[in-house]
C-alpha cells in the first residue's frame, strides 16, 4: 500500500496531510494564531480549587485558565497528592486545547516524548506500547529499557522503537534527561505564570510522532523546512532521510495531489458511498452521528448482502472522516439492519481494526440493540470544522434560519404595537428588500388594515445594509 505525507508550509499555518492509494487519510493543521499547544509545560499560578469536583483553575497565561484534575500529579516541592491551595504555584502540562469557551485542559503528570521514548520523571516504571504485538521485540524492548531506566523514572517505549538499538534508546534517554533538567532549572528561577518548556516546531512535530518506517515518500513545499526536516531525520531517524523531498512543482501541491479539494469536501454533511449509498454526518453537544443510507437495490443481490456490504463501505468511510475531520467524543453509526448476527460482529471487527491507526486514542465500544455502532474517541485538538470555519451569524450554527414568511409576521406584530401604543406620527419601518417586497406582495391588506384602524401612516422602506432578520421601526 502507498502511503505518502505531504506538508504544506506558509508563514500563517503548517498542513499535514496524510494518503493511503492517493485516498487523504488524515489532516493535521497548525494554525499561526490557533497553534496546537499540547505538549506544552507551565508553571501556573492555582486561581480557584474547586473541591466537590477535584479540580482547580490554573492561570498559565492564557485569555482562559486551564482545567487541572486534582490527580496526585507531582506539586512544586516534589511532593505527590491531591492538595493545592489557590495561590501556589505549580508545573503542568497541557493534554488538550482549548476549544470553545472550554479553557486548555491540564495534568501534573508531565511526560516528555522522544523518537522513541517518552520520558516520565515521576511514575518509576516502563511500559510498552500496546501496539507493539509481537512478543520476543516487547520482551526485548523491556529487558534494554530495564539496564537503562533509573530509580524514580519512568518510560512509554513508543511504536516506532520496533528494531531500534541499545544506543538508539540509550540516546533517546539521555536528551530525555537533559530537557527535564533544564525544564527543572526554569522551574526554580521562574515566576508563574510562565512557560517552562514549547513543543518543537510542528513540522518536526509531525516527523518525530507519526512517522513510521511504512512511509513511502515525504513531500514538502518549503525549502526551508525540508532542510530541516532532512536533518532533523537524519538526526533521529536516518532511515527515513532520504524519503523527505521538496516539492517544486507548478502547481501548489495539494491542488497538484487532490488534496485541497478533498478538505473541501469535509466540510459537507454528506458522503457518498461506493455502491451509491451515503453517510450523512451531524453533529451536537452529545455526540456526531453517521447515518447510513443505502443504495439502490439492484434485483441481483438479496437485502442482507446488501445491507452487509454497504454497512462495510459505511464503517470504512467513517473511520476515515473521524480523523479527516478530527471528530471525537461520543460516536454513533447508525448502521443498516441485519438479520445475521454473525453480520454486526463482521462489522465490529472491520472498525476494531480500522480505529488502530488512528493518531487519537479510540474505542469501538459495540453495537447497541438500535443498530447504533458505539466508538469514543480522545479529544485533543478542535475538530477541523472549528480551525477552519466560523459559526454563521444568521443561522447561529443551526444551518437555518427564519423564513421570510415567519420575518414579516414578527413585524406585523411590531407595527401593530407601535401603531396603537407610540405617541401619533408617521410610522416607518426600515428592513431587508426581500422582507418589505414580502410584505408588500403577501401582507399589503394587512397593513392597510392596521393604518385604518389606527389613524397611522405606515412606510415600508427597502435597506440593502439589513440581513433578513434585522429590522428598524422608528416613530416620526
Amino acid at each position: 500500500m502507498s502511503r505518502k505525507l505531504f506538508i504544506n508550509v506558509t508563514p500563517a499555518e503548517v498542513r499535514a496531510a496524510w494518503t493511503e492509494e492517493s485516498v487523504l487519510i488524515d489532516l493535521m493543521v497548525d494554525r499561526g494564531e490557533r497553534a496546537s499547544v499540547i505538549g506544552n509545560i507551565y508553571l501556573g499560578r492555582v486561581e480557584r480549587v474547586m473541591r466537590g469536583m477535584e479540580a482547580a483553575f490554573v492561570n498559565v497565561g492564557f485569555q482562559r485558565s486551564g482545567f487541572l484534575g486534582l490527580d496526585g500529579g507531582r506539586r512544586r516541592n516534589g511532593n505527590t497528592g491531591p492538595p493545592v491551595h489557590e495561590g501556589e504555584a505549580v508545573v503542568v502540562q497541557v493534554t488538550k486545547d482549548a476549544i470553545a469557551s472550554k479553557g486548555v485542559q491540564l495534568t501534573r503528570r508531565v511526560t516528555l516524548p522522544g523518537r522513541f521514548l517518552v520520558y516520565a520523571p515521576f511514575q518509576d516504571r516502563v511500559m510498552i506500547s500496546r501496539k507493539i504485538e509481537v512478543v520476543n521485540e516487547r520482551e526485548r524492548l523491556a529487558g534494554l529499557m530495564a539496564k537503562l531506566a533509573l530509580r524514580g523514572e519512568g518510560f512509554v517505549v513508543r511504536t516506532a522503537s520496533v528494531g531500534a538499538s541499545k544506543k538508539e534508546l540509550e540516546t533517546d534517554c539521555n536528551q530525555l534527561r537533559e530537557a527535564w533538567a533544564t525544564i527543572e532549572k526554569a522551574e526554580i528561577n521562574g515566576s508563574a505564570p510562565s512557560c517552562l518548556h514549547a513543543e518543537i516546531d510542528p513540522v518536526l512535530r509531525v516527523l518525530r510522532d507519526h512517522v513510521q518506517s511504512d512511509i513511502d515518500i515525504i513531500y514538502v513545499d518549503n525549502a526551508a523546512a525540508a532542510e530541516a526536516a532532512q536533518k532533523f531525520c537524519e538526526k533521529n531517524m536516518p532511515g527515513i532521510a532520504h524519503k523527505v523531498q521538496l516539492y517544486t512543482g507548478e502547481k501548489q501541491m495539494f491542488e497538484q495531489y487532490g488534496i485541497e479539494e478533498e478538505i473541501e469536501h469535509a466540510f459537507t454533511s454528506r458522503v457518498g458511498l461506493r455502491s451509491g449509498g451515503s453517510l450523512v454526518i451531524q453533529t451536537t453537544e452529545a455526540l456526531t452521528s453517521f447515518d447510513v443510507n443505502s443504495g439502490s437495490f439492484d434485483g441481483v443481490h438479496g437485502m442482507e448482502e446488501i445491507a452487509l456490504r454497504t454497512n462495510r463501505e459505511a464503517v470504512e468511510e467513517a473511520a476515515r472522516q473521524i480523523r479527516l475531520r478530527n471528530i471525537s467524543g461520543l460516536i454513533v453509526i447508525d448502521l443498516i439492519q441485519m438479520e445475521v448476527d454473525g453480520n454486526w460482529d463482521e462489522i465490529v471487527c472491520l472498525m476494531e481494526g480500522l480505529v488502530c491507526r488512528d493518531r487519537n486514542p479510540t474505542s469501538v465500544l459495540g453495537v447497541t440493540k438500535a443498530g447504533l455502532l458505539e466508538v469514543i474517541r480522545r479529544r485533543r485538538h478542535e475538530p477541523l470544522i472549528n480551525a477552519m470555519t466560523e459559526i454563521c451569524v444568521s443561522c447561529q450554527g443551526t444551518g437555518r434560519r427564519k423564513s421570510a414568511d415567519a420575518v414579516s409576521v414578527e413585524i406585523l406584530r411590531a407595527l401593530q404595537f407601535e401603531a396603537r401604543n407610540s405617541a401619533p406620527g408617521e410610522i416607518v419601518l426600515h428592513a431587508a428588500d426581500e422582507i418589505v417586497n414580502f410584505i408588500e406582495n403577501h401582507f399589503g391588506a394587512l397593513v392597510n388594515d392596521i393604518e385604518d384602524f389606527t389613524g397611522r401612516t405606515i412606510k415600508l422602506r427597502s435597506n440593502y445594509e439589513y440581513k433578513r432578520e434585522n429590522y428598524d421601526i422608528f416613530v416620526g
